[in-house]
C-alpha cells in the first residue's frame, strides 16, 4: 500500500491482484488515483473504511485467487457512497451482469481502451461531485428554512408550526393568512423544504406586483406570436415549478379571469399557454398567501370555488403585537444575524428600550422589527454596544408613534404635553405627506417654529426639505 501524502486525500483508489495492471491504471489516472497494492480483501476494506473523501474504488482482476465480486459486495455494504468500477480479465457476459447486480458502477474488460477508462472515471467523479453539492444544498436549505429556524416561544405560533408541519406531509393546497411582515413566505418555504418536494423548485411570485395584462402569460406561459412582443415561447411559472411548489403571494389580487384558469389547473393538473392549442401536464403543489383576513378572503374579490379549493388547509399567522413575548428572542436573533454578516457587533437592548417596543403596535410586524434593529445598530454611537430607550424613542417619534400604547385604536392621542406636541407634529407631517409648509399651516404655527420644534425633537437633520 502506498504511504505518500497524496494517497491520504485521494478520491480514487485502485486495488488489483496484478501489480502491472495496478501500476498501469495508476499512471493512466495519475491526476486522480494513487495505486493501492491489494495484499488481500481485508487491507482494501480497511483502507476504504478510513477514507471519508473516497468516491471511487477501481477493482482490477486478472488471476483467480482475488475474488472481485466478493470484495465489491463487501465494499458496498460498508460504504454505499463509494462507486466501484470493475476492470476484469474475465470479460464474460455473466461476470459483467453479476458485477452490475452486486452494485458495480460499470464493468470494463481487459485489454481496455485508455480513453474509455479515463472518461468513465471522470463521469463517475462528476456524478459524485454533483451528489455532494445537492447534499450540501439540502443541508443549507434545511438549516435556513427548517421549522426550528422560525423564532418564537408563543403558544399561538406553536399552533402555526403544528399546522405547517402537517402541511409538509401532504400535497394539499395551503392558504397562509397573515398581515404584511408576519413571515408568510418563510412558513411557505419551511413547508416546501420539509416536504417530499424539497429537492424540486420553490417558485415564489407576488401576484399583486404582476401587471394585469401579463399575469396569465407569467403563470401559464405563452406561445410565440400570441400577442405583441411575444417573440419566443415562454413556459410560465407552473412549468418552472414542475415537481415542486408554487407560492402565490397575495393570491386575492389575481384578476377574476385568471382565477378561473388557476382553478382549472388545480382541478386537472394541466396548463395551456396563451396562444397554445395543447395543454401540458404539471405536477405542482400550490401554497397561497394573503394579508387579508380569512373572512375578507371569503367575502371579497376571490371566486368562491377557488377560495374553497385553496383553503383546504388554512394557516393563520398572528401579528407581532399579539405575541409580544417573542420580542426578546427575535431581537437577539436579528442582532446575531447582523454580526454574522459583518454589519457590526451590538450586544443587546436595554430593558427600558424593550419596554418601549412592547408598547408599540408594529404595523409592519416582524419585518418592521428587523429593519428597526438593523437601522438602530448601524447608527449606534461607536462607544456603545447596546440599544437604549432614547434610541428606540427617537425611532418611534420618527414614525409618529412616540406614545403608541397596546391598543388597536390608530387614533389614540397621548395626554402628556410633550408627547402630545410630538404626536401633533408627527400627525401633521403625515397628513401633509412630509411637506413642512403645509404641516405648519395645519398646526397653526410658523414654518420657523416648526423647524425649531423639529430641531428640539432631534428630527431636523433627518427630515428632508425636498418636499417643502
Amino acid at each position: 500500500m502506498m504511504a505518500d501524502r497524496k494517497a491520504a486525500v485521494s478520491r480514487v483508489l485502485i486495488a488489483s491482484d496484478d501489480r502491472e495492471l495496478n501500476a498501469a491504471l495508476a499512471r493512466l489516472l495519475t491526476e486522480h488515483a494513487p495505486a493501492l497494492n491489494a495484499d488481500g480483501p481485508e487491507s482494501v476494506l480497511s483502507d476504504v473504511r478510513g477514507r471519508e473523501g473516497l468516491r471511487l474504488l477501481i477493482i482490477g482482476e486478472t488471476g483467480t485467487d482475488f475474488v472481485a465480486l466478493d470484495l465489491l459486495e463487501a465494499v458496498k455494504e460498508q460504504r454505499a457512497d463509494v462507486a466501484v468500477l470493475v476492470v476484469s480479465a474475465h470479460p464474460t457476459v455473466e461476470h459483467a451482469t453479476e458485477s452490475i447486480r452486486r452494485g458495480a458502477e460499470d464493468f470494463v474488460p481487459v485489454p481496455y481502451s485508455e480513453e474509455i477508462v479515463r472518461k468513465e472515471v471522470e463521469r463517475i467523479l462528476e456524478a459524485a461531485e454533483l451528489r455532494d453539492r445537492v447534499a450540501t444544498l439540502d443541508r443549507l436549505v434545511a438549516t435556513r428554512y427548517g421549522f426550528e429556524r422560525i423564532i418564537s416561544r408563543s403558544t399561538r405560533m406553536r399552533a402555526v408550526f403544528d399546522r405547517a408541519t402537517a402541511a409538509s406531509r401532504s400535497d394539499t393546497p395551503v392558504l397562509i393568512i397573515g398581515e404584511t411582515g408576519t413571515g408568510k413566505e418563510l412558513i411557505a418555504r419551511a413547508i416546501h423544504s420539509n416536504s417530499r418536494r424539497a429537492r424540486r423548485p420553490f417558485v415564489p411570485i407576488n401576484c399583486a406586483a404582476l401587471p394585469h395584462d401579463l399575469v396569465e402569460s407569467e403563470l401559464f406561459g405563452h406561445r410565440r406570436g400570441a400577442f405583441s412582443g411575444a417573440f419566443t415561447d415562454h413556459p410560465g411559472l407552473f412549468v418552472a415549478a414542475h415537481g415542486g411548489s408554487l407560492f402565490l403571494d397575495e393570491v386575492g389580487e389575481l384578476p377574476l379571469e385568471v382565477q378561473a384558469k388557476l382553478l382549472r389547473v388545480l382541478q386537472d393538473g394541466e396548463v395551456r399557454p396563451v396562444g397554445g392549442l395543447e395543454s401540458r401536464r404539471v405536477d405542482v403543489r400550490i401554497i397561497a398567501a394573503s394579508n387579508r383576513t380569512f373572512s375578507a378572503m371569503r367575502d371579497n374579490r376571490m371566486r368562491q370555488d377557488l377560495f374553497f379549493r385553496l383553503s383546504v388547509l388554512v394557516i393563520e399567522i398572528p401579528p407581532l403585537r399579539e405575541r409580544r413575548e417573542d420580542l426578546p428572542l427575535l431581537i437577539a436573533h436579528f442582532l446575531n444575524a447582523m454580526q454574522e454578516h459583518g454589519v457590526r457587533r451590538v450586544e443587546g437592548i436595554d430593558p427600558q428600550a424593550l419596554d418601549l417596543l412592547s408598547e408599540y403596535h408594529f404595523p409592519g410586524n416582524v419585518r418592521e422589527l428587523e429593519n428597526m434593529i438593523e437601522g438602530l445598530s448601524v447608527v449606534l454611537p461607536l462607544d456603545r454596544a447596546t440599544i437604549r430607550a432614547e434610541d428606540v424613542g427617537g425611532w418611534l417619534r420618527r414614525r409618529g408613534a412616540a406614545a403608541t400604547k397596546r391598543t388597536s385604536d390608530a387614533t389614540h392621542v397621548p395626554l402628556k404635553l410633550d408627547e402630545l406636541e410630538a404626536w401633533a407634529i408627527a400627525e401633521a407631517l403625515r397628513q401633509s405627506h412630509g411637506n413642512k409648509s403645509v404641516a405648519a399651516q395645519i398646526l397653526g404655527i410658523s414654518r420657523d417654529t416648526l423647524y425649531r420644534k423639529l430641531h428640539e425633537m432631534g428630527l431636523y437633520a433627518e427630515l428632508s426639505d425636498s418636499q417643502t
